[in-house]
């Protein structure tokens, strides 16, 4: 056997388990009801999670304060997040594309649930040291609020583990339902908690305690009858996955960086209170994202198979719908911005951003490009075009670093907005020419599945 089987034994029947596991998974997507299923749960628990923050930043900004405050209390919550959510794709690793793709059961869930300990391990140790070394320069206690938001985007970056593997298991609908739930308590437990308290700190822990009890309910009853639930310490398995998608979580990395520039740079020139508003007008691009997923994700795992069975007419139709999905989200989305945008967002915040239409509307371009970007990088991830994944966000990420504080300090908020479109742009365009540059198959990765 190749040097590929780090997991899987050698012996015939392993080969023909690991065949049947596939044809199964093959059998699940292709049944209309379960597709079905997975559109709707897939769905609930992507609109959850893309109104988690929506949802959290109204209590802070409703919460009976000033306007002056709250937009500050908001800015500072948006920093810490931001902060929060670099060092979670160190917890993720970026493992789930492969993990989801990888149909022929190249690692086992034990390896990958070990594997994801490890990282979350290192998540949490990375963002306490941030946090403590941010505390010992800014007078607010710093290191307890991004401290305590890290507490929470572990329940993120662990259970992606499982969701994953339901996905692979052709079971998305499951993993939806579980992180719907999941993500719903922690959110409005957290919102109500800083509703009536306003203590950031206090709210995050009680929150904590009652997730902890709903993600093991939510995932680990269910996963009991799908796959088994031990993680397996296998060190050359490990070490395999942490090699493999190291091309992967670096991107991601930068990916996450690309998203916060805009954010570390008007924190550092304009200060909390132009953040808290940057935060509030960014959230019409995030909803591109979330319709383009809708569509998209669910798509995944099929596409994977399309690819190994050297169907590459079909990759590409699916490459093409989810394109073509967020151009269609780009025109609704940027309509309904430009001409009720500014005061929906002043309804739903309570503070006025009517004079940040053209930063609105450059921000919903840029989250078209972003989601884009996204689709074409779940592409070439699926075709292992790693190498060529890593050097688009490295070139974009070093984009970001030059321009995003340089525009930013000359042109104030519309710098920052149009430093994230730029840097969103030259990665769609690099993810695009890496895509239709021929690379020949290589037998190791993309062998055709056996029927």
């Amino acid at each position: 056997m190749s040097e590929k089987d780090t997991t899987a034994s050698s012996l015939p029947d392993a080969q023909a388990a690991g065949d049947a596991q596939v044809e199964a998974t093959e059998e699940a997507l292709e049944s209309r009801g379960q597709l079905g299923r997975d559109y709707l749960w897939n769905t609930a628990a992507s609109l959850m999670s893309s109104l988690a923050v929506v949802i959290m930043g109204v209590a802070i900004m409703r919460s009976g304060a000033t306007d002056s405050f709250a937009r500050a209390q908001y800015g500072l919550f948006t920093l810490a997040l931001a902060i929060g959510q670099q060092y979670q794709t160190v917890g993720l690793y970026e493992v789930r594309t492969f993990h989801v793709t990888d149909v022929r059961r190249r690692f086992d869930f034990g390896t990958y649930l070990s594997t994801r300990l490890l990282t979350c391990l290192v998540m949490v140790s990375l963002i306490l040291l941030h946090s403590w070394n941010s505390s010992t320069k800014d007078p607010y206690p710093a290191f307890t609020v991004i401290a305590a938001m890290a507490l929470l985007r572990i329940f993120d970056a662990f259970e992606d583990v499982y969701y994953s593997e339901f996905q692979r298991s052709g079971r998305l609908d499951i993993a939806g339902k579980a992180c719907f739930a999941r993500i719903f308590t922690t959110t409005f437990l957290w919102s109500g908690l800083y509703w009536f308290t306003q203590d950031l700190l206090a709210s995050t822990i009680i929150t904590f305690v009652v997730t902890c009890v709903v993600l093991v309910v939510a995932y680990g009853l269910p996963a009991r009858g799908v796959f088994s639930l031990l993680p397996s310490f296998n060190l050359r398995g490990i070490t395999g996955i942490l090699w493999e998608c190291l091309p992967l979580f670096i991107a991601a990395f930068l990916n996450q960086y690309l998203a916060n520039a805009p954010r570390f740079a008007i924190h550092a020139s304009l200060g909390d209170e132009e953040l808290g508003v940057f935060a509030i007008i960014y959230m019409p691009a995030v909803a591109i994202n979330m319709l383009s997923l809708f569509v998209f994700r669910p798509l995944l795992t099929r596409m994977a198979l399309r690819w190994a069975e050297g169907k590459r007419v079909e990759f590409l139709s699916i490459v093409r719908k989810g394109l073509v999905t967020t151009a269609a989200a780009f025109v609704v989305v940027a309509a309904v911005t430009y001409f009720i945008g500014a005061p929906l967002l002043t309804l739903v915040f309570g503070t006025d951003v009517s004079g940040y239409v053209p930063e609105l509307m450059v921000l919903v371009l840029a989250g078209a490009l972003n989601a884009a970007g996204v689709i074409l990088y779940y592409a070439l991830a699926t075709m292992r075009r790693l190498r060529a994944v890593l050097v688009a966000y490295a070139a974009a990420g070093a984009t970001a670093y030059l321009i995003a504080p340089m525009l930013t300090k000359s042109h104030a908020m519309m710098g920052a907005s149009l430093a994230y479109a730029a840097t969103m742009g030259l990665l769609a365009i690099l993810f695009v020419i890496f895509m239709l540059i021929p690379v020949p198959r290589t037998t190791n990765e993309t062998e055709p599945i056996n029927d």
